[in-house]
Formats: structure tokens, C-alpha cells, sequence
């Protein structure tokens, strides 16, 4: 499951895509949004066909590169308030170590080649301002 969605992640079915009978772990990892000093929200953009055609390459190299079963991507578009989950990346392996170690390298690899941008929007009101016209 490859999948960039304004919809809240099912975890769920994230973790159900990468079940098989075979899969002695399963690992899930989400990035939530935290509250830090003046943060509301955080807001993803992203140019969907491209992030979606890296994301494919990125798990295609995360099973040569481990003896992972299945992997499973998910990441967020729009604003995520506090406490929303941004991103999910569910690994399944015959062990553990694979399935931890194929996880935590593919959310290093997200967040330094998929093109996703994050911002932060402010908490202060923005003022509009009106132009006259003459």
C-alpha cells in the first residue's frame, strides 16, 4: 500500500496490508504532529505523481535491502492538527530486527528523498488589507 491521502491514516488497514502468515513481526511507525512552542497544525504539500512514483522506488529498494515480507506507506496531504498522525510506514518480517531496521530506514528515507514539504502556519490571525481603487 502506497498511498498519499487529506484523509485521516487508517492504521488499520495499513497494518492489515502488510499481514501475512508467514510474518513473525510487524512494525508500524507513525509521525504525529507535536506540540511545540507556537506550532497549531503542520500543512504537506506535495506533487502527488512523483512522490508516489518514489515512494514505489523507496520500497522497492527497502525489500532488496531487507529480508522484509511487505511494506506499506502512508502519508498525509493538507493540514494535520496536533496530535494527528502525518505519516505511517508499516513493515512485516519472518523476525524483528528486519522488520524494525526496514522501518526506521524508510522513514530516514522519506523524509530525504520523497518530495514532501511541510510548513507550519501560524497562530496569529493574518490582516488583509484592502486596495483602493482610483
Amino acid at each position: 500500500m502506497i498511498q498519499i491521502t487529506r484523509r485521516r491514516i487508517d492504521i488499520d488497514a495499513v497494518v492489515g496490508s502488510v499481514r501475512r502468515d508467514d510474518a513473525g513481526a510487524v512494525v508500524l511507525f507513525l509521525g504525529s504532529v507535536r506540540a511545540d512552542p507556537g506550532v497549531a497544525a503542520l500543512d504537506y504539500e506535495v506533487y502527488v505523481p512523483m512522490a508516489q512514483k518514489v515512494l514505489a522506488e523507496l520500497v522497492a529498494r527497502a525489500k532488496a535491502k531487507f529480508p522484509v515480507l511487505e511494506i506499506s506507506i502512508v502519508h498525509r496531504l493538507g493540514r494535520v492538527p496536533i496530535g494527528g498522525d502525518s505519516v505511517a510506514i508499516a513493515c512485516s518480517a519472518a523476525h524483528r530486527h528486519s522488520a524494525f531496521e526496514a522501518c526506521a530506514w524508510a522513514m530516514d528515507e522519506v523524509k530525504r528523498i520523497v518530495p514532501i514539504w511541510k510548513s507550519e502556519p501560524s497562530k496569529r490571525p493574518v490582516r488583509l488589507s484592502k486596495t483602493r481603487s482610483r
